[in-house]
């Protein structure tokens, strides 16, 4: 097993401490403002809305739920541990039997698809994932085992590519043509493709299709909040570039956030 230890990290703790700051962005403030390149690392933002979220609904205790949790956020465990600290009880699932559970950091760790998890029912606070909604192919068999596995009132949060933004939208069509392999070897190079496991499905990636699943599966309508940072310049270089300063032009003066490259979501259970 991995042991990343977070006992090197400064601001980490490992323990079942509850960490505290006024700085940290919250769902709320980042759905009041227009994130166009003001955010470093959607991995931290992401971790920062987890945080504020399990504040918000921890009393006596807070059980919460990472759903694809692999090898980090964003390859970085640090985000995973940093949320331990806000758990009294961490559960991770991953379809991956390839990748080892990291030790220590999950209380409770099974590999199973969410659809075939085996979680008890009404029962955690929270639940999350990251960039792992583009890949369900059974949406509302998803949500509904997602739903059915968290309390009354409990809320499940992902980030997953915007499929109304323009790289989430390119990838979908040359996916369509069966050529999106070739064209992300052009760009990205060999590795990015041996390192590409899951194929994307993009059935729930955009609020049209969220607030659908939502009502079929039995959540509240969901809560959503756009952000983007220079992630999508690792796709839109060399001959792309132009597509990439337009793209840009049109963010700052069309100032959409449903536009944007990344999509935060909150679904909550009815009490």
């Amino acid at each position: 097993m991995q042991n990343n230890s977070p006992q090197s990290l400064p601001g980490v703790d490992a323990t079942k401490s509850q960490p505290t700051s006024n700085e940290i962005p919250t769902f709320e403030s980042l759905t009041a403002s227009y994130n166009y390149l003001t955010i470093q690392s959607f991995a931290q933002t992401f971790a920062d809305v987890v945080v504020g979220e399990a504040t918000k609904r921890r009393s006596d205790s807070c059980r919460i739920l990472d759903v694809g949790c692999g090898s980090g956020i964003a390859r970085e465990t640090s985000h995973q541990w940093r949320i331990k600290g806000y758990a009294t009880d961490f559960w991770g699932i991953e379809p991956d039997a390839g990748i080892e559970p990291i030790t220590g950091l999950f209380d409770h760790f099974q590999y199973a698809l969410m659809e075939t998890a085996q979680l008890p029912s009404n029962s955690f606070d929270l639940a999350y994932s990251s960039m792992v909604m583009e890949h369900v192919a059974d949406p509302q068999g998803y949500l509904t085992a997602l739903r059915q596995c968290l309390k009354p009132g409990g809320a499940y949060l992902f980030v997953t590519p915007n499929a109304n933004s323009f790289v989430p939208w390119a990838t979908k069509m040359l996916h369509a043509l069966h050529i999106e392999e070739i064209v992300l070897k052009m760009i990205q190079g060999k590795q990015a493709v041996d390192e590409y496991h899951y194929p994307v499905q993009f059935r729930c990636n955009t609020a049209k299709q969220l607030d659908r699943l939502a009502e079929s599966s039995g959540f509240c309508k969901p809560e959503y909040l756009y952000v983007e940072g220079t992630g999508a310049a690792s796709y839109l270089k060399g001959p792309l570039k132009p597509i990439r300063y337009f793209l840009g032009w049109k963010r700052r003066c069309v100032r959409r956030p449903e536009n944007l490259s990344t999509l935060i979501c909150r679904m909550t259970k009815p009490l």
